[in-house]
């Protein structure tokens, strides 16, 4: 995952690893305790985009709630069923609308849930190669224009491995510019590069600062997966603390 910020933000900071309500959950931080990407010991990986094609209604501009806090308030489920119940009690009011991408590796299932500011909308995804896209100035043309790089890289003889995954979220093409893979604007800029591989024995998420067509160093952190999927927690709003 790229993230696209204003530069002031900074990178963010590295990730690690937290226990939340007894579960091992690896991320990095906006620095607010938010993040925007995560992973946990079942295998479960979480990423979230801003939506902003979508005018939100109802809200505060000076009264909004961080998004940066839906990643770890959900990151203690177990399975993809476990989440659905924590995002049923979950407080979202007063959010900007967002979309979440969870990849559920034990179960091969990917979900997406949209937020517009006032309703929950779950979609559910083949289990496929896919890419989600976002942009402060449009959704629809950063869709429009990346997506038209990512299915040509399709045809590439490496397609699916990391080293083309790295070369994809480094992309220039059409740019450098604003609708770019690796973004590159007057006050915003792709500003890190995160990355997520899940086996069955291990999750790794490997983080690295500045945009990634520099790929400076990263910081990698694993944690090790645990068989089976759910948990016996029958308090679901107990961390359900958005």
């Amino acid at each position: 995952m790229n993230r696209d910020e204003r530069i002031t933000r900074g990178p963010g900071k590295p990730p690690e690893i937290h226990v939340l309500s007894g579960t091992k959950v690896v991320y990095p931080s906006d620095g607010d305790d938010g993040t925007w990407i995560g992973a946990n010991e079942h295998g479960i990986s979480l990423a979230l985009l801003n939506w902003n094609d979508i005018v939100p209604r109802g809200l505060d501009a000076g009264k909004t709630r961080s998004r940066g806090r839906v990643i770890p308030a959900l990151m203690a489920s177990g399975s993809l069923a476990e989440l659905h119940s924590v995002f049923a009690v979950s407080n979202l009011k007063g959010m900007l609308p967002f979309r979440l991408v969870g990849v559920f590796a034990s179960e091969k299932e990917i979900w997406e849930w949209r937020w517009d500011s006032t309703q929950l909308d779950p979609q559910s995804h083949g289990w496929e190669s896919r890419h989600w896209f976002s942009s402060s100035l449009s959704d629809q043309q950063g869709e429009s224009l990346r997506g038209s790089a990512c299915r040509d890289a399709q045809s590439e003889p490496d397609a699916g491995s990391v080293p083309w995954l790295r070369r994809l979220h480094s992309s220039h093409r059409g740019g450098p510019g604003p609708f770019s893979v690796c973004v590159h604007r007057k006050h915003v800029k792709t500003l890190s590069y995160t990355e997520v591989i899940s086996t069955p024995k291990a999750v790794s998420v490997e983080h690295f600062m500045g945009s990634p067509c520099s790929m400076r160093s990263s910081h990698l952190v694993g944690i090790q997966r645990v068989v089976g999927m759910g948990s016996s927690r029958t308090d679901l709003a107990s961390h359900a603390g958005i």
